[in-house]
């Protein structure tokens, strides 16, 4: 499978879905990473691109697109946003795209989400991952990921974003405690310490 998954600013993908792209990546499926923004004021771009690579090479992606696309135009659904990653999609030809929900509270998110929609009318397969910081209650998962084989992989990727390490949602307690509560809530399995990733499906044509 060809798999595209799309964060709007660093770690993004990692937070929401890391242990489901090292899964895909064990499955020998072709993943590209795309990352919209560099961060803006979150951190020295320069760092956070560094800190991306190395995250990205942790999961085993070697195929990772930097957008560094300007923050204050993600906003909100971008028309000029939406066709570059339309062109992208062409080029790409994803059989299944990730990205975030729009059940959430940093509007750069849910711009994402927006102009994600909008570009990806070909795609058969759409998902929308969870971001610890973020993402709110609205979020109703119907799809689950059992990372319990690849928890440590997700958080080693995670600790590769040292400048962001100070942020409480990235800490590796905290990142257990949701993956074990999604794992128990959504029924994955029977392990008492199991590991899953949450999903919305927003469509999915086989």
């Amino acid at each position: 499978m060809k798999i595209v998954c799309i964060g709007a600013h660093p770690d993004d993908v990692e937070l929401g879905m890391g242990g489901t792209i090292a899964n895909h990546i064990r499955n020998k499926d072709k993943v590209t990473i795309i990352l919209c923004t560099l961060g803006g004021v979150s951190g020295d771009p320069i760092s956070r691109e560094k800190e991306t690579y190395q995250a990205a090479k942790i999961l085993g992606v070697n195929n990772l697109k930097i957008l560094n696309y300007p923050v204050a135009k993600l906003n909100k659904p971008d028309k000029e946003f939406a066709e570059i990653l339309r062109k992208l999609f062409d080029e790409i030809n994803p059989d299944r795209v990730y990205t975030h929900t729009s059940s959430d509270v940093h509007q750069v998110h849910v711009g994402v989400n927006k102009s994600v929609v909008n570009a990806s009318k070909n795609v058969d397969q759409i998902l929308f991952f969870e971001t610890i910081s973020s993402s709110t209650t609205e979020f109703l998962p119907n799809a689950y990921v059992d990372i319990t084989k690849t928890i440590n992989q997700k958080i080693k990727s995670l600790q590769a974003h040292k400048s962001q390490s100070h942020r409480f949602y990235i800490k590796p307690n905290v990142i257990k405690s949701l993956a074990n509560t999604r794992y128990v809530w959504g029924k994955v399995g029977p392990n008492s310490k199991g590991y899953a990733e949450a999903f919305y499906i927003h469509k999915f044509i086989l």
